[in-house]
C-alpha cells in the first residue's frame, strides 16, 4: 500500500535529499515507517530539537 508518507519520501528522494535530521515521535510515525521501507533516505534521530537543527544546518 502506498501512503501519503511514501509519497513524501518519494518527493524528497527525487529532490536529491539523502538524509533527514529530526526527533522521533507519534506525529512522525507514518514518515519514519515510510523512511524505514525506503533506505535511499536516511533518518538521523536526535534526543533534542536543537541538536537536530544544528546537525541539519551543518
Amino acid at each position: 500500500m502506498h501512503t501519503i508518507a511514501d509519497l513524501m519520501v518519494d518527493g524528497l528522494r527525487n529532490a536529491g535529499v539523502s538524509r533527514i535530521h529530526g526527533l522521533p515521535g507519534d506525529s512522525l510515525n507514518g514518515l519514519t515507517d515510510a523512511l524505514r521501507r525506503d533506505p535511499s533516505v536516511a533518518w538521523e534521530h536526535y534526543r533534542h530539537e536543537e541538536a537536530a537543527a544544528f546537525a541539519a544546518a551543518g
